[in-house]
């Protein structure tokens, strides 16, 4: 919990009421001086880092100012009944296109080697020693997994390039490589099972959608190793999907498309 004497030290150079004393915290390579990666509650003594989403982010920087609160005197990290002294380093301030040289101490905080508190001296003793313990607000993994699977499946759809061209009684579907381990494609053609009708508004007024709910599989075709397109003939007017699904060497799947619909339309 921070004294009257210690929030005076630290409220000295700010004019709002937020007790933030620390002039940067951010993963290691970043600079940011609000409450993004970190929170500080003044009546707990608790700084609380908040991990980036990225959760291989794990090593924070905290930087302490001794040119902005020159009543510091050293700083200190405990871990269990290990103190460690934090030395005074200068720091280079871009500030209104103009650079500034600033004494500061250099803290770091890691998620997988993590430290209790840091202990904040002044000079000649003109208030008490400050103690912030420091609480670990760790990123959500699932969120982060379920993220780059979707990033990871994003590239292998646009490096296959999936596409098609309706014609007379016919689509042809184009598509590449997903990746370096693709051995062969399938694509899969769809018929509507189960469709919804609504009235939508539309840009001359109300019109007829129809939404097609669930699709029946009506052909599926490995396509031939060296092939990169399918001319699927012979097809009736009407509402049609495909999935294309490629393959490694050992028959695992490593794409697989939603349903991509088309028409096809009496010209």
């Amino acid at each position: 919990m921070m004294n009257k004497y210690q929030q005076c030290i630290f409220r000295k150079t700010h004019y709002d009421t937020e007790l933030f004393p620390f002039a940067s915290c951010a993963p290691i390579g970043e600079k940011c001086p609000d409450n993004k990666y970190g929170s500080y509650d003044p009546d707990t003594g608790i700084f609380t880092i908040k991990q980036d989403e990225d959760i291989t982010k794990t090593s924070y920087e905290l930087t302490l100012s001794q040119t902005k609160y020159p009543a510091i005197a050293s700083v200190q990290t405990r871990k269990g009944n290990v103190f460690t002294d934090v030395s005074l380093s200068d720091c280079v301030i871009q500030k209104d296109r103009k650079e500034y040289t600033e004494k500061v101490f250099s803290i770091i905080i890691d998620f997988n080697k993590r430290i209790d508190c840091v202990i904040i001296k002044f000079h000649h003793n003109i208030a008490d020693n400050l103690e912030i313990t420091f609480a670990y607000q760790e990123a959500d993994r699932e969120k982060y997994e379920i993220k780059q699977a979707e990033l990871a499946n994003k590239a292998l759809r646009e490096r296959a390039a999936v596409k098609h061209s309706p014609g007379e009684a016919l689509v042809n579907i184009y598509f590449q490589p997903c990746s370096d381990e693709y051995d062969h494609t399938e694509i899969s053609l769809f018929i509507p099972e189960k469709t919804k009708r609504e009235r939508v508004p539309g840009p001359y007024g109300p019109r007829d959608k129809t939404t097609v709910l669930t699709w029946t599989m009506i052909m599926r075709s490995p396509i031939e190793k060296g092939m990169f397109f399918k001319s699927i003939t012979g097809l009736a007017y009407g509402t049609y999907a495909y999935r294309v699904k490629q393959f490694d060497r050992n028959g695992k799947v490593i794409l697989e498309t939603e349903h991509i619909e088309f028409e096809l339309r009496a010209s």
